[in-house]
């Protein structure tokens, strides 16, 4: 600090060593007498000290101690939760002497007490000997331990926990969704002691627990906040916070600016051993099975399946919430899984047909029958508006024909190998080709308006031994 006066030629001033408050925790003061036969006629003045520094002298203490609290009253709202005070390191030390008359006085005193700094009375935490911030007093201290266990368990297991250490109590039946707290280790040393801080370095036990444990701490700038002092709070130089706050004026701090403070690495690690026991799934097992009363390729299912549940008992070791192991130690089965059984089918597909014809269309209506029609034999039916665009195989068989037929268009020929034989005409797509066996039912195209065709239908003929029959003697919609 920057010497304000000098003291007089001659005279001894000493640092208070038992100090007695006259304001403020922080601001002392070390009588010295003069030698003299006429005591009465003594009047003290005061040597002002800042960090061993001398600032001058002052005889009016009252004036003194009414610019300090003044001081100290205008940070206060900003810090209303904390105590400030004067920082400890400014000493008044008193003397008797037999003239004070002492020029500049009220220049003195308004150039000390612009030196001296409030702090706030505070609890500092250290991390392996390392202080790293500051609360506001060792209750919140002690609050700030408990955050920081209660980040990894919760209050029932922590309490439980607690009390089995003093009594020796064997671990409770832990019931589905329960844990018991086995073990829970701070591993770095932390450690506490009384001290006076910066007020705006001064955390919250909340605050301060989420600093410990991931490094992430932020400040809202205050009216009067000094980027200066705050790095200072921050326990970092102001370049090291120019570089946490790009892009932000710290020469120019404005009041509710938010302040990175911290680089995010976490500062202790919590380590924690739990029981824990849950519900988990037995997966159903997925079977096939051979069935002869199925054409090849169709498939069943025989049994729905269903995932079995039991109940798992773990040894689980987390740090700061991440875990590093887990080790079953015992399990249960609570509901047996039911298999999930599909049925195969193995039996050859049909190729010879059974007489009986089924419906060639999905729905439909008949807008022309079998007959002369413009002069010429129409020896099929047309089947239109359908509700769906598939054509399907009216009965077993195999296909003889399938590809673009001249005024057919594109038309698909299954021969039913017992003396049957059906054409669907017309059709937009095929999904068939020759020599492909095909139940009834099965796919053979869509319905199309290929070839000579006065709009989207199929043309169905059957045929029997060679000679086409009319389609509605055997199908019926």
């Amino acid at each position: 600090m920057k010497n304000i006066q000098q003291p007089a030629a001659g005279r001894t001033f000493l640092k208070a060593a038992a100090a007695s408050v006259l304001l403020l925790t922080g601001l002392s003061f070390t009588p010295v007498f003069a030698t003299s036969e006429n005591k009465h006629s003594l009047q003290p003045v005061y040597h002002l000290y800042n960090e061993g520094q001398y600032l001058g002298t002052v005889s009016d203490e009252q004036a003194m101690k009414n610019m300090i609290e003044e001081k100290r009253s205008q940070l206060q709202p900003q810090f209303a939760a904390l105590e400030l005070e004067v920082d400890e390191s400014f000493n008044v030390v008193e003397e008797q002497v037999f003239e004070r008359s002492l020029p500049n006085e009220q220049e003195i005193l308004a150039a000390a007490v612009k030196e001296v700094e409030i702090q706030a009375s505070a609890f500092a935490l250290s991390v392996n000997g390392r202080e790293v911030l500051q609360v506001k007093d060792q209750a919140a201290y002690e609050a700030l331990i408990q955050q920081l266990k209660l980040a990894y368990a919760t209050p029932e297991e922590l309490a439980a926990w607690e009390e089995r250490k003093q009594t020796n109590a064997p671990l409770p039946e832990l019931e589905p969704g329960q844990a018991n707290l086995i073990d829970l280790t701070i591993t770095k040393n932390l450690s506490g002691a009384a001290k006076q801080a910066n007020p705006a370095g001064v955390m919250e036990p909340d605050q301060a627990a989420k600093y410990l444990l991931t490094g992430e701490r932020s400040y809202t700038v205050r009216e009067g906040d000094e980027a200066e002092k705050l790095a200072y709070a921050f326990g970092m130089k102001t370049e090291e916070l120019a570089a946490l706050n790009p892009g932000i004026n710290l020469a120019q701090l404005a009041p509710g600016t938010q302040l990175n403070a911290s680089a995010a690495e976490p500062l202790v690690t919590v380590q924690v051993k739990k029981q824990q026991k849950q519900i988990a799934l037995i997966p159903h097992k997925s079977l096939k099975e051979d069935d002869p009363k199925l054409i090849k390729g169709e498939t069943k299912l025989k049994q729905q399946g269903k995932n079995g549940r039991k109940n798992v008992t773990s040894a689980v070791e987390t740090v700061n919430g991440q875990e590093i192991s887990r080790e079953v130690v015992a399990e249960q089965a609570t509901l047996k899984p039911i298999d999930h059984i599909v049925s195969t089918g193995t039996m050859p597909p049909p190729s010879v047909g059974t007489g009986t014809f089924a419906w060639p269309a999905e729905d439909g209506e008949i807008t022309s029958k079998r007959g002369h029609r413009w002069g010429r034999l129409h020896n099929g039916i047309d089947i239109a508006r359908s509700s769906g665009p598939a054509i399907k195989s009216a009965d077993h068989g195999v296909v003889k024909a399938a590809g673009a037929a001249g005024t057919f268009g594109n038309r698909v020929v299954v021969d039913h190998q017992n003396g049957y034989e059906t054409i669907y005409a017309h059709l937009s797509s095929i999904d068939v080709k020759a020599g492909d066996v095909v139940p009834q039912g099965t796919k053979l195209g869509n319905m199309g308006n290929t070839g000579r065709s006065t709009g989207v239908h199929l043309h169905f003929e059957v045929s029997l031994n060679g000679v086409t029959q009319d389609p509605l003697k055997y199908i019926n919609k």
